[in-house]
């Protein structure tokens, strides 16, 4: 077992698509060398690109929300303002590509333009479109009588230029600098950025840049990361770029996070014909984009079969281990190039009452988690309200929406939008939930797995526009997932009569019992039973089942291989039963040792009776018809240990661990 360091998420999935690092704004006055008419000539043609605010919030706030700290102009604007554009030649306006969100999913489309005295304007017709150059060409109804701005396509470096733009949402501002250099385009040079000065901020994205007659010679589309060197689209390409088709050509990287040494890379080319509206060429990138990732994850799964687990050298350890993993983990690979289980090494829980509680730790960008339920709560209950789940969960990991300098907590984020289900390779049956954050354009997914006593999974907080990409990875670490499944008798109990929810696994295994009379496991693979004399048989009594990944008959299964048995979830006396697989000539000696002390019966598993934090425990190998001189070259072995809370005997342990081997058999032998 790996423990992992609390780390962010790290992984884009996109083009950087915005502005970031808010500027400070300067009026027209800082336009130096631009007449007050040229001013005027570009204002009136510069708009303004807008997006509808939601009129609808699923989120529940534990107070009011104090609006009056939002500013007075933002708070009444039924807009967000994201973004500019601009008039040029024939009715055709101007901006960047990822300004106007086309192929990405959102739950704010409605994208308009916005003049300077407030009116607004639907988007007509796309004719042009390009995701590499990130540009649009595109009409709006009712065109506006606007004077289209003229365009130069041989500016020079070092003269002065004006950054035209709608800077952080407070309108039409300009901000002056110089043409400082031209840099190829990163991939192969297809053409040259502009690289200019003047201040850019967010909103400037798909404002022109001007010359000082008050020309475009370009389109800003970014700003540099480091310093005030920012990038602007020869006008140009805009005006040489074949017309009447929506060029798609971009290379795309796939990773995902337990595995990010593995990469695939792939690019994505093809034309849609021109023109279409924005809802029809939306509808046709977003399938496009969506289709895409999930091909660059299947090709990477296939190309690299050979090195993702189960196979492959560097998965034979792993292979050979079993973890407690009530808390669960992640299988990934390591820094040492082998496969392995990682668990967060910084959990964090959140008290429920009642007996419930939610623990959880980060995975990269995942939230792995515990929920385990209060009392009164049932898992029926919990498997078909989606809003009674998330809420237990938002009481154990508060969320917060940040207005103004408070925070207001989340206490409920209603019914999940959507709800499906998903069976990952091993048969584990998911319940996966997905609920909308419609003010900041957000999801939460949620993959579940129900366990005794609560459920297990994972939880993801993502853009709207990458949803589909998270999902995608979701949906793959459902196959790495590292669960052990425990609980008191009566939690089992409950969890048992979900039937069509159990994991495939579970087709194999019988748990019953009597309260205060008998209990009885059964599988293909062992079984064993014992009696109210032997231990306690109460609904407090617990069980564990610590599953792990191994080889069965040529292929990798998930399945059990140690039960622990409780005398009472309160105290430490139990009867365990362990799966030991002989250890792979090339695994470390570690495996070697252990198995040689098993197969020798050394200590501990001579049945020499051992104490150990206040307790006393005495374990033996289940030889069945081997016999002691074939045991080491049995291809697995069954160890079977008896823990007693207190001070006891040798006679008196052994006899207690004799009755429930006398009752055990191991079908694999």
């Amino acid at each position: 077992m790996k423990v992992l360091p609390v780390r962010g998420a790290a992984k884009a999935a996109w083009l950087i698509l915005c502005l970031a690092q808010p500027l400070a704004v300067f009026g027209a006055t800082s336009a130096q060398g631009a007449s007050r008419a040229q001013i005027e000539a570009v204002s009136n043609s510069t708009f303004e690109v807008v997006v509808l605010k939601p009129t609808h919030d699923s989120l529940t706030y534990e107070r009011p929300l104090p609006l009056d700290q939002i500013p007075y102009a933002i708070r009444n604007d039924l807009y967000y303002s994201v973004g500019t554009a601009f008039a040029i030649a024939g009715k055709r306006w101007v901006t960047a590509a990822h300004v106007l969100g086309l192929g990405r999913a959102s739950m704010q489309k409605t994208y308009r333009l916005r003049d300077r005295k407030g009116k607004v304007y639907d988007i007509d017709q796309i004719y042009k479109f390009s995701l590499r150059r990130d540009f649009v060409v595109f009409s709006i109804k009712d065109n506006p009588a606007v004077r289209p701005l003229p365009t130069h396509t041989t500016p020079r470096l070092n003269d002065r230029v004006f950054a035209v733009g709608n800077a952080l949402g407070q309108g039409i501002v300009y901000r002056d600098g110089l043409f400082t250099s031209q840099t190829p385009e990163e991939r192969d040079g297809k053409w040259r950025w502009i690289r200019f000065s003047a201040a850019a901020s967010p909103g400037n994205s798909g404002g022109p840049l001007l010359d000082t007659r008050g020309r475009v010679i370009g389109v800003v589309v970014r700003k540099s990361e480091n310093e005030n060197l920012n990038y602007a689209l020869p006008i140009r390409e805009v005006l040489d770029a074949k017309g009447r088709v929506a060029e798609i050509n971009t290379e795309i990287m796939y990773m995902i996070d337990n595995m990010a040494n593995l990469t695939h890379r792939e690019r994505l080319a093809t034309e849609i014909p021109l023109p279409k509206s924005y809802a029809e060429l939306d509808a046709e990138l977003i399938p496009i984009f969506n289709r895409f990732g999930q091909q660059l994850k299947d090709t990477l799964f296939k190309n690299q079969a050979a090195r993702i687990f189960p196979n492959g050298a560097t998965s034979a350890a792993l292979l050979h281990s079993t973890y407690n993993a009530v808390v669960p983990g992640i299988l990934g690979i390591g820094k040492d190039g082998n496969w392995d289980a990682f668990f967060n090494s910084k959990t964090q829980t959140g008290d429920l009452g009642a007996n419930g509680h939610f623990t959880y730790g980060t995975f990269f960008g995942t939230q792995v988690f515990l929920l385990r339920t209060p009392d009164a709560v049932k898992l029926e209950t919990l498997r078909s309200d989606s809003k009674l789940m998330m809420d237990l969960m938002l009481r154990g990991d508060p969320l917060y929406r940040s207005i103004g300098a408070e925070q207001i907590r989340i206490v409920s984020m209603g019914k999940a939008a959507q709800e499906n289900t998903h069976l990952d390779a091993y048969g584990r049956k998911w319940l996966v939930r997905i609920w909308d954050i419609e003010e900041n354009d957000q999801r939460v997914a949620l993959f579940a797995l129900p366990v005794p006593g609560g459920f297990v999974g994972m939880l993801r907080r993502m853009p709207t526009g990458l949803a589909e990409g998270h999902l995608v990875d979701l949906r793959a670490f459902a196959d790495f997932f590292y669960v052990s499944y425990y609980g008191t008798l009566a939690q089992w109990r409950e969890w048992l009569a979900l039937r069509d929810l159990l994991p495939a696994a579970f087709a194999d295994i019988r748990i019953d019992f009597d309260y205060g009379q008998r209990f009885e496991y059964a599988s293909k693979r062992l079984s064993f039973s014992y009696g109210a004399k032997e231990m306690s048989i109460t609904p407090h009594s617990d069980l564990k089942l610590q599953f792990s990944y191994f080889q069965d008959n040529g292929r990798t299964v998930w399945d059990v291989t140690q039960v622990i048995a409780g005398d009472d979830k309160d105290n430490s006396t139990l009867f365990s039963v362990a799966r030991n697989i002989h250890p792979a000539a090339r695994l470390d000696d570690k495996f070697r040792v252990r198995w040689e002390k098993i197969a020798k019966r050394k200590p501990p598993y001579d049945k020499s009776a051992f104490a150990e934090d206040k307790r006393m425990l005495v374990a033996d190998v289940i030889a069945g018809p081997l016999g002691a001189d074939r045991l080491a070259q049995a291809p697995l072995l069954y160890t079977a240990l008896y823990a007693f809370e207190g001070k006891a005997e040798q006679k008196s342990v052994e006899a207690k661990l004799d009755v429930f081997i006398d009752k055990l058999k191991v079908n694999e032998y």
